[in-house]
C-alpha cells in the first residue's frame, strides 16, 4: 500500500485561486492551477522534447514503475472497464503516471497518439516505428526489439520481454476513422454515451490491433498504452469543452454491479472523488491539449500545417456536410444544425506537419493523398473479439450496438460516394 500511496499521491501542486464555475452538489471547490502544461500529439514533439520524454520513461522502467502501473491496472481492471468509471479512472491514472515521469524531469508532459489518423494501415504509422514506440514482436515469444522499449524485460505478471502480436499477421486490421469519432463526439448527449462510444471503438481496436501485452489487463506494460489513453482523455476533454457549463461535471450511467454513479464517488482504489478530476486546469488536473487551445483561438497551439495539406481534411468536412439531410442528422447532428464546434470535428485535427520529433532528419509528416479508387470504399472497422468483451466486462449488447452504428455510418458514406482523405 505504501507504493500505491506514493504513486497516487505524486501530483502537481502549487495551485492558486478558486474555481469560478458553479459546482454541483457534493463537489468541492478546487484551486486554479498556477501553471498549465499542454499535451501534444507525439509527432509534434521536437527532438529535445521527445528525448526528454523517452529518458523519463526509461528511468521509470529502471525503477520498476512500469511494472507497478501494469500491476495496479490489472488489480482494479474489473471495476474500471465497461462502465462509467472508465474515463474518470484513466484520467486520474494517467495523471499519476505523468507525475512519476515528472519526478525525473519536471518539464515532461505525456504526448498523445492520434491513432485515428493512422486507422487504415496502423502498422505503417511512424509512431510504431523504430524511432518511437517500436513495432511488432518477433520470434517465438513475440518480443519487441525496436523503439524505446526494445530492450525491456518486465517482471509483472512474470519475467518476460515486452510482447506484441499484431492481429493480422504482420499487419493490423483497420481501426476507427476520424469520420466515425467525429460522429461519436457529435451524437453523444450524455457522459455514458461518450464512454460507450469511445471505449468500445477506437479504445478497444488499438489494444486488440497491437496485441501481446496490450491485449491484457496489465497493458500499461507497453508504452503505447499511455499515448493511446492520453488520446482517449483528449477526446473526453474536447467533448466536455464543447458545452462546458453542462458537461464539465456531467457523470451519469452505471458503475460496478450496475449501480448508479455520482461525482461524489471515489476514483476506484483511491481517496480522490470523481469531481476532482473533471475540470482541467483546477486541482491536480494542471494540463490541457493543443487541440483545445487551438479551438480557443490560440493560433500557435498546433504545429503549423502546410497549405497544400490542410485542404484535404477541410474538403472531408465539406463533403460530409453535403450528405443527404437524414444521413447528416443521424450521424452528424452538429453539422446538420450548423453549430459544430471544432472540438467535435476530428477531421480538423490532422497534425503535425513538421519534421518528426524523434528523428530531425525525417521528412515532413504529410497526409497521404486520397486515392480515387477508394471513393465510396471506406472499410468497416474491425470488431472486438468475444474474449476482449468478456475481459473488459462490457455488455455484449452495448458493443454490438456500437459496431452496428459504425457499420451503418460507413455504409451511408459509401452510398453517398464519399472520398475519405485518410484512404490511399
Amino acid at each position: 500500500m505504501k507504493l500505491l500511496n506514493i504513486a497516487f499521491g505524486l501530483v502537481l501542486l502549487g495551485a492558486r485561486g478558486t474555481a469560478g464555475q458553479t459546482l454541483p452538489p457534493g463537489a468541492a471547490a478546487l484551486p486554479a492551477c498556477a501553471q498549465i502544461t499542454v499535451r501534444k500529439e507525439v509527432r509534434s514533439l521536437n527532438p529535445t522534447e521527445w528525448q526528454a520524454y523517452a529518458n523519463a520513461v526509461a528511468a521509470a522502467y529502471t525503477d520498476k514503475w512500469i511494472d507497478w502501473f501494469g500491476f495496479y491496472h490489472n488489480l482494479v481492471a474489473s471495476n474500471v472497464h465497461g462502465n462509467s468509471n472508465f474515463l474518470v479512472f484513466h484520467r486520474h491514472y494517467i495523471n499519476s503516471y505523468e507525475a512519476i515521469l515528472r519526478s525525473y524531469n519536471p518539464a515532461i508532459s505525456i504526448p498523445y497518439w492520434n491513432a485515428m489518423i493512422d486507422y487504415q494501415k496502423p502498422d505503417k504509422s511512424a509512431v510504431l516505428g523504430s524511432s518511437y514506440l517500436g513495432g511488432d514482436g518477433t520470434g517465438s515469444k513475440n518480443c519487441v526489439t525496436t523503439g524505446i522499449a526494445g530492450t525491456w524485460t518486465l517482471s509483472y505478471p512474470k519475467s518476460h520481454c515486452l510482447c506484441r502480436n499484431f492481429n493480422n499477421g504482420t499487419t493490423i486490421n483497420s481501426w476507427y476513422s476520424p469520420e466515425y469519432i467525429t460522429s461519436v463526439l457529435q451524437k453523444s448527449a450524455t457522459y455514458a454515451d461518450l464512454r460507450a462510444g469511445i471505449e468500445n471503438s477506437i479504445h478497444g481496436a488499438v489494444h486488440l490491433g497491437i496485441g501481446g501485452d496490450m491485449d491484457t489487463m496489465h497493458s500499461p506494460s507497453d508504452p503505447v498504452f499511455f499515448l493511446h489513453h492520453v488520446n482517449i482523455d483528449r477526446l473526453y476533454a474536447q467533448w466536455q469543452a464543447v458545452k462546458p457549463d453542462s458537461r464539465t461535471y456531467m457523470y451519469d450511467g452505471t458503475g460496478v454491479n450496475n449501480a448508479p454513479v455520482a461525482i461524489t464517488d471515489f476514483i476506484r482504489g483511491t481517496s480522490t472523488p470523481v469531481s476532482a478530476v473533471m475540470r482541467l486546469g483546477y486541482g491536480d488536473m494542471c494540463y490541457t491539449y493543443d487541440t483545445i487551445k487551438a479551438a480557443n483561438g490560440d493560433a500557435s497551439a498546433l504545429v503549423k500545417r502546410q497549405s497544400k495539406c490542410i485542404a484535404r481534411p477541410n474538403q472531408a468536412t465539406e463533403q460530409i456536410k453535403q450528405l443527404p439531410p437524414k444521413v447528416l442528422e443521424k450521424f452528424y447532428p452538429s453539422f446538420a444544425n450548423g453549430a459544430a464546434s471544432p472540438l467535435e470535428n476530428e477531421m480538423l485535427s490532422l497534425h503535425p506537419l513538421q519534421p518528426m520529433g524523434a528523428d530531425p532528419r525525417a521528412p515532413l509528416f504529410k497526409i497521404p493523398a486520397p486515392s480515387e479508387r477508394m471513393r465510396g470504399k471506406m472499410p468497416h472497422p474491425s470488431k472486438l473479439s468475444d474474449e476482449w468483451i468478456k475481459m473488459q466486462g462490457t455488455s455484449v449488447a452495448e458493443v454490438k450496438a456500437m459496431e452496428q452504428a459504425a457499420c451503418d455510418m460507413v455504409d451511408a458514406l459509401n452510398k453517398a460516394n464519399y472520398l475519405s482523405p485518410y484512404l490511399f
